[in-house]
């Protein structure tokens, strides 16, 4: 683009060499100024254009970037969202895969089974405490409940008349209660019903839907294997007997 500006300026220059007579009525000084001004309103207007291209070409520049910079926040949040949707698969699958010798089952078997459950819904909401309860919804009374390994959390969670009140609004997958979220099993077996309670987790996993309706299939998997293990007790009485 410089060489065209370069060969106006050579032309001005040499225009009082070019023009050297007059053109009828107009002298040689009036039409060398009319050339000269004509040359350089010529080369102002090529600048404008040149500019307004150059413009143009930032703006669609800016334009390619920002979709470019948006294609890779995109792909992340997507590796992102599988990586989550993968953990949580795992967690089921390990959950899962304790009941795969349930005929078997020994009471080391059983609690290693139940503090799985309790570290999956740990792992889950990224929390720190969990614990499973439960509860005959007939009498309101706490058949069993399982903490991880150490006693001292007992004093983190709620009394045993909150779960009571629990049962009387199963309206979603999981419920807030104060500083805990409460799963419970989506059935009852011989009026037992289990609940998972998870204390000190993380606000942002509370926000998705689905790790409510997690938390609810561990609590049922928890059911069936207490109430498995019920039955299992019964028949060996019965056997003795």
């Amino acid at each position: 683009m410089y060489w065209i500006f370069l060969i106006f300026f050579i032309i001005t220059i040499l225009i009082p060499d070019i023009v050297r007579t007059d053109l009828y009525s107009i002298s040689e000084t009036r039409i060398e100024e009319f050339s000269i001004f004509f040359m350089g309103a010529l080369a102002f207007i090529i600048f404008l254009k040149n500019e307004q291209q150059l413009i143009f070409h930032k703006k669609e520049k800016e334009k390619d970037q920002k979709k470019i910079e948006q294609t890779v926040k995109d792909l992340v949040e997507s590796y992102s969202y599988i990586g989550e949707v993968n953990r949580k698969i795992d967690l089921l699958t390990q959950v899962a895969l304790g009941f795969s010798d349930r005929s078997i089952l020994t009471k080391t078997q059983e609690k290693e089974i139940y503090q799985s459950i309790i570290k999956a819904s740990n792992s889950l909401f990224k929390a720190d405490f969990s614990s499973l309860h439960f509860v005959d919804v007939k009498t309101g009374k706490t058949k069993k409940e399982i903490y991880s390994d150490s006693e001292n959390q007992k004093n983190i969670f709620p009394k045993k008349d909150t779960l009571l009140n629990i049962l009387k609004k199963e309206e979603s997958s999981i419920i807030k209660e104060k500083n805990y979220l409460i799963g419970f099993s989506s059935s009852k077996i011989n009026n037992i019903k289990s609940f998972i309670i998870v204390s000190n987790y993380d606000k942002q996993e509370e926000t998705d839907h689905k790790n409510g309706e997690i938390l609810k299939v561990f609590a049922s998997q928890a059911l069936f294997l207490y109430s498995y293990i019920k039955i299992n007790c019964n028949c060996n009485k019965n056997e003795n007997n």
